[in-house]
């Protein structure tokens, strides 16, 4: 094969198309949903995988498929990242069914995606090779599934959270950025959730500590919790909201809060919603 542009030219040899590996065509349950919900649920979720490859089961997001929605869920020990989208599901059982992709795999085919009108997915489970695809228009993505089983982070979240804060989503963004220049990389925040609003508080060393307050609004007990700050600043980036509601939860050990949940909220008046949920372990991260 030639190519000639101007004074440049390449010449490159071609190999035999009978070596070319045929492409797999993937037969099983399908449904579909609009391309842009499908690649902002990928970015809200994938986030939380974990990058430990030691462990492959977690590096994937699962997608728990019913006949009527998706419910894609991530973890890395430390956080739990899910997020619920309606789809139009064929032969889809009471049972369900469920499908381990790679993070970074479907991240990309999110962003492959992001502007397509309708994007149909097919799953195929149970055969001696595991594959789901994404088709949209003239272009199919196709990949293997990570074979396993996914952790049962489902039963981790909460069925009630009585106590919680709404707070400004970019409010609580902004200050725990500046708040956490003081610190070490892997150094917690301690957060203060009472009537006067947030209280953020870093002591990264003799020389440097910092501390700042923002409007929040409490409902219920007071928490007091320490969080790593990149952590939390992925959840309540993936909210997509204009606010969040911070969720406490209890444990039999006062000295060790249970996880935090991560909803969003529309208005600091309004109700949340739980098609996105972000829980986050302040226990583990704790100093």
């Amino acid at each position: 094969m030639s190519v000639k542009s101007g004074s440049a030219k390449f010449s490159l040899a071609t190999m035999p198309i009978e070596e070319y590996p045929n492409l797999p065509e993937v037969e099983g349950i399908s449904g579909s949903l609009p391309g842009d919900e499908f690649a902002s649920a990928v970015s809200q979720v994938a986030t939380a995988a974990s990058r430990d490859d030691v462990t492959p089961v977690i590096t994937g997001v699962l997608l728990d498929v019913s006949a009527t929605a998706v419910t894609m869920m991530a973890t890395d020990r430390y956080r739990v990242a899910a997020k619920e989208v309606v789809w139009t599901g064929a032969g889809v059982t009471e049972e369900g069914l469920q499908a381990l992709i790679p993070a970074r795999t479907l991240a990309e085919i999110g962003k492959t995606f992001s502007h397509a009108g309708e994007l149909t997915i097919t799953i195929n489970v149970g055969g001696e090779r595991e594959l789901v695809a994404f088709s949209s228009a003239q272009r199919t993505v196709t990949t293997l599934l990570i074979k396993g089983a996914f952790p049962p982070v489902q039963k981790l979240f909460p069925e009630s959270t009585p106590d919680y804060a709404v707070v400004n989503t970019n409010d609580l963004i902004e200050a725990t950025r500046r708040v956490a220049l003081v610190l070490d990389r892997e150094a917690p925040l301690r957060f203060t959730f009472n009537v006067d609003g947030v209280g953020l508080e870093a002591l990264g060393s003799e020389q440097a500590q910092a501390s700042e307050t923002i409007d929040g609004h409490l409902v219920g007990k007071e928490c007091v919790v320490s969080l790593k700050p990149q952590f939390l600043i992925d959840g309540l980036s993936a909210a997509h909201s204009d606010f969040v509601r911070v969720a406490f939860t209890q444990t039999d050990n006062p000295n060790k809060p249970g996880p935090v949940l991560i909803t969003a909220q529309k208005s600091q008046d309004s109700d949340d919603t739980h098609s996105y949920r972000y829980l986050l372990q302040p226990n583990l991260l704790m100093r």
